[in-house]
């Protein structure tokens, strides 16, 4: 989907605050959730970026480095919360949704696909992403194969 990155993280924007408001709360207990992993990967000269929506539990880990400044570990706690305590985050549609960015173009699944239309819609109140029909190979001439006098030939 051409430039459906840039599309998607506006569409998100809203949630993603959340989050942000939710870490902030929770910012005592030194769990942090993560709602995007991206990994990166590079074929050549494309740079691809597989992008996850989830939650991502951390716990955030500060020693003091020989400079006096502070150091932190993000140590990977799990998909699931990891404390019953704590309170339960923001809700997340995009939650499961997956892609690969190369730029700011998207690779989607159909499924994603639909699931982002919808989203869209009850979000913006309008469909933002355009399908584009996907284009059929020519059709092939029955004669092709014949040589050019309109037979067989036999070398």
């Amino acid at each position: 989907m051409l430039k459906g990155y840039e599309l998607v993280l506006r569409l998100y924007d809203p949630y993603r605050r959340r989050i942000y408001e939710y870490n902030t709360m929770i910012r005592p207990t030194g769990y942090y959730l993560k709602p995007i992993h991206v990994v990166y990967k590079a074929l050549g000269y494309v740079k691809l970026r597989y992008v996850y929506f989830g939650r991502y539990w951390y716990r955030l880990h500060k020693t003091h480095s020989s400079s006096s400044k502070y150091k932190v570990k993000w140590i990977y706690v799990g998909r699931d919360k990891p404390d019953p305590h704590l309170p339960d985050p923001p809700l997340n549609p995009f939650e499961g949704l997956r892609m690969i960015a190369i730029n700011d173009d998207i690779v989607v699944t159909r499924e994603v696909f639909e699931a982002l239309r919808k989203l869209s819609q009850s979000i913006l109140g309008e469909d933002i992403f355009v399908e584009v029909p996907e284009e059929k190979p020519p059709k092939k001439d029955p004669y092709e194969s014949l040589g050019p006098l309109g037979f067989f030939l036999p070398f």
